[in-house]
């Protein structure tokens, strides 16, 4: 079906349930809706920080500081005050995780290693729906931009979580939660113009049922300048980006259920294809979930979702697209006050097509695979409030590549009061993609061969142990501390094949280790000092001697060095400012200068319902680039950026 007439149908869509949930206001008549009110000014104390939801951990909701993985968690004040303009630049503040910028519309984020834009090792979902793209093994982040202030919290868990959430969670799973329609009552718009961002528009309405219902709307419009190629002239890697989307959440008795869709199209510039008045990114998605409470006390979750998304590519012209159908089910059962079970499986087809250009193509065009999964998790309280024991596994089947057990094992010990350890040990593959078995490129970024892909590209492997230190240091101060290491098999390479190409195979294998910090410190009642630190080391080599010229994909790709530190200053009553420092270590062996750069936010509440802010980012040190030596891609240098963002609510 062409684009337009797929938009067409997700707005109508949008139309008739809106219409349907207008026909009973939950409001009598006469009565105003009540604005939303923007997000207090307070910051957080550092019991409450403790205390915060996770559910991406044990697939159901808990406390972080009980965590038993290496977590982080950016909840909605986080999120406004980092002075983020996109989704990748919120992540920048996370131990354990690197954040590039290639160029105006391209991110390479990964964590503990392997870093790229089709890194492949770290798997992101939006409300549980997987956004890993499989045709690159990676996300297309252009294509998730996301309104920040829709987002409830971010839950980075570092360390594989392929036990629950199935292949390519390798090195970590990202899950963006956002905020229930109930949270987004009445209107609120939102306006930012400035040097890199020449405009962005964001309008959203929300209202309720009579039968408790709640739902909103929302329309999203942005448009981001260019940066500057290494010559110093414009790198014709404009962003422009439209979207429109709904989300209905409703509670009754022990059912709770929850829809939301989404349809955009836009542009994502690079060379050779500057802006145009051509969209050549667009997709729409369709999820819902329906959670029930059993007579017994257990809960039974259903979720499915269609995810659709097509883009040409800017390095060759050629069309790729991707079909996604899902269907997950989860039953957690509480056997005991010390002993809980959770289970499930899931089914899961991609449908894939491209056109070919002169410079890429997949053989075949087409193709379509299926992946079931079956899992279980048991979680047991030995020592009542003190230890337990959380063991699971996951049997995924992949199409071609056969079965794979990938399962976990962890202990999380309250040594004291305030103070948790936890340690584990996993398994975790990334599957093949289209790249690794179909692909043929000829082009710039891989030499006078072309590349071709492996129809015998195995899964790559992974063997990790990891432990960690959680404590409430003072009533002032936290820390959070993780280390591990991690073993690779079957890695991907890029080598001739001995006649006339280079071809992928997985002729690598290595260990990385690293260490993680991140320290929380109340300095006085209305600031906040938060600071991390990133070590990371690697030794990568070649299981099986090449033939001829050969790289490790990815090898040397995550700064060995990182730290950040963040001041949160409310100044008044109505004002605050927030101030980020971020030091990222070289990356040599990708010709990356270690770089110093500055970011601030300044926001002033202008009433209860409106508040205009600055924000400036990279403003100090010198201009850098952050990932070179991209294939296929160019390499730019990043601007200075200054934004002014108006929000108020109606």
């Amino acid at each position: 079906m062409p684009f337009k007439a797929r938009f067409s149908a997700l707005l109508a869509l949008v139309s008739c349930g809106a219409a349907c949930l207008l026909q009973e206001p939950a409001r009598a008549a006469g009565d105003e809706p009540v604005a939303a009110e923007l997000a207090s000014l307070s910051t957080l104390s550092i019991e409450e920080l403790l205390r915060t939801e996770v559910s991406s951990v044990l697939k159901h909701p808990s406390e972080l500081a009980q965590a038993p993985a290496a977590t982080t968690v950016l909840r909605r004040e986080d999120i406004q005050r980092l002075g983020a303009t996109t989704l990748p630049d919120l992540l920048r503040t996370v131990p354990g995780l690197h954040v590039a910028q290639i160029d105006g519309n391209k991110w390479g984020v990964s964590a503990r290693g392997f870093n790229g834009f089709f890194g492949g090792k770290l798997l992101v979902l939006i409300d549980g729906r997987s956004i890993y793209n499989s045709i690159y093994s990676g996300v297309f982040w252009d294509a998730y931009d996301i309104a920040l202030d829709d987002i409830a919290r971010i839950e980075v868990v570092r360390g594989p979580g392929a036990s629950l959430w199935g292949a390519n969670a390798v090195n970590g799973v990202i899950n963006i939660v956002t905020r229930s329609a109930h949270e987004t009552q009445g209107g609120q718009a939102t306006l930012a113009v400035g040097n890199v961002e020449k405009g962005m528009a964001n309008v959203r309405w929300g209202s309720t049922t009579e039968e408790g219902g709640a739902w909103r709307l929302y329309a999203r419009s942005r448009s981001r300048d260019d940066h500057q190629s290494l010559t110093g002239s414009g790198a014709g890697d404009t962003w422009r980006a439209d979207r429109i989307g709904f989300r209905a959440d409703s509670a009754a008795g022990s059912d709770t259920w929850m829809v939301n869709g989404e349809a955009y199209q836009g542009h994502s510039g690079g060379a050779p294809y500057p802006l145009s008045t051509a969209n050549d990114i667009s997709g729409q998605h369709l999820l819902g979930r329906l959670s029930r409470r059993l007579g017994d006390g257990s809960q039974l979750q259903v979720q499915s979702y269609v995810d659709h998304s097509w883009r040409r590519e800017p390095s060759s012209g050629a069309v790729l697209e991707e079909t996604v159908a899902d269907v997950d089910l989860q039953h957690t059962v509480n056997l005991s006050p010390a002993h809980r079970l959770v289970w499930g499986g899931g089914w899961r087809q991609y449908r894939f097509d491209s056109v070919s250009s002169a410079k890429l193509s997949f053989s075949p065009v087409s193709s379509q695979r299926t992946v079931t999964n079956l899992f279980v998790q048991d979680e047991w309280t030995v020592i009542p409030e003190t230890l337990q024991i959380i063991a699971g596994a996951k049997l995924e089947r992949v199409p071609d590549h056969g079965s794979e057990w990938q399962p976990n094992l962890r202990a999380v010990w309250n040594a004291a009061a305030g103070h948790t350890l936890w340690a584990g040990t996993a398994r975790a593959v990334r599957s093949p993609n289209q790249v690794d078995t179909a692909i043929r490129f000829n082009g710039p970024g891989v030499g006078p061969l072309p590349a071709v892909g492996n129809p015998a590209f195995r899964p790559e492997r992974l063997r990790s142990l990891e432990a960690g230190w959680r404590a409430q240091l003072t009533p002032n101060l936290s820390s959070d501390v993780s280390v591990y290491q991690n073993h690779y098999k079957d890695l991907q390479t890029i080598e001739f094949d001995g006649a006339s190409s280079m071809m992928y195979f997985n002729n690598a294998q290595g260990r990385t280790r690293g260490l993680e910090w991140a320290l929380d410190w109340q300095a006085a009642a209305h600031w906040q000092l938060r600071g991390g630190f990133t070590l990371y080391r690697e030794a990568l080599d070649y299981s099986s001697r090449p033939v001829g010229p050969a790289l490790i994909s990815f090898q040397g790709g995550f700064p060995r060095e990182q730290l950040f530190i963040r001041s949160l200053w409310d100044l008044s009553r109505n004002q605050r400012l927030d101030l980020t420092w971020r030091g990222v270590g070289p990356m040599d062996q990708r010709g990356v200068a270690g770089y110093g750069t500055f970011d601030l936010r300044w926001t002033r509440r202008l009433d209860r319902r409106s508040e205009v802010s600055l924000i400036g980012r990279n403003l100090l040190g010198p201009k850098h680039r952050e990932f070179g030596d991209q294939p296929f891609f160019q390499e730019t240098v990043l601007r200075r950026e200054l934004s002014v963002v108006l929000s108020w609510g109606f």
